[in-house]
């Protein structure tokens, strides 16, 4: 009995060692981990038809405990309209504003830095957070510093993930640069992972939480510009 309490003790150590290397990967997170965030859940539908960024934002804030609505968050978010003139079609950066009527399946969106200043208006009013403009971080990156940490982060990428299309273009005012819309840009909220999947709350046609294959998602958000936004 002696000599086989001894046999399972050296076969014991070398099966832990190989199941925590396996269990580790990129940034340290556990291969096999899952986590997810509860956010409270908004759907965009029969209020801010093209207005993803700001049900997004509002999901955020609500997460922090922040009582607001969808269209107390519209009303705050500076907008911006495409105009017809002697150059073409001009208006602003979505970086500048969101373009067009939020409400309007007509409207474009907003990117970021739009986001960021809306949030931290009610931020000012209620504590000390801040949001953070995240563009250009890789998404494990973002599942490592805010996702296990508790943090749901704000993404852009596409509506259910379809490939992108080449949208409207025009001259932005402010720069006199082109500028192109990319067609089905959305945004939604990144709540948690798995090993194979990130888990969104997508504001689009009530879809809830969603999962969209690591891979896939990794395009799409590069599609947009890598934009990220979190507190």
């Amino acid at each position: 009995m002696e000599r086989e309490k001894k046999r399972r003790r050296r076969w014991a150590a070398p099966l832990l060692a190989v199941l925590a290397a396996l269990s580790v990967t990129v940034g340290g997170i556990a291969f096999f981990q899952k986590k997810v965030l509860e956010v409270p859940y908004i759907s965009q539908e029969g209020s801010l038809a093209t207005g993803c960024e700001l049900v997004s934002a509002t999901m955020l804030l609500n997460y922090y405990g922040y009582n607001v609505t969808v269209e107390q968050v519209a009303e705050r978010t500076p907008k911006g309209s495409l105009k017809q003139t002697a150059r073409g079609l001009t208006g602003p950066h979505p970086a500048e504003r969101f373009i067009g009527d939020p409400h309007s399946s007509n409207g474009f969106g907003c990117y970021a830095p739009v986001v960021v200043s809306v949030l931290d208006s009610f931020f000012k009013e209620g504590g000390e957070k801040q949001a953070q403009n995240l563009t250009g971080t890789d998404l494990e990156t973002l599942v490592r510093s805010h996702i296990m940490q508790g943090r749901p982060v704000l993404v852009w990428a596409t509506m259910e993930m379809r490939a992108p299309k080449p949208g409207k273009s025009w001259t932005v005012e402010s720069t006199g640069r082109p500028f192109q819309w990319v067609a089905g840009e959305h945004c939604l909220v990144l709540v948690g992972f798995d090993r194979d999947q990130y888990y969104f709350n997508d504001p689009y046609e009530s879809n809830g939480m969603v999962p969209y294959p690591k891979d896939l998602v990794e395009k799409r958000y590069a599609a947009l510009g890598r934009q990220a936004v979190a507190v």
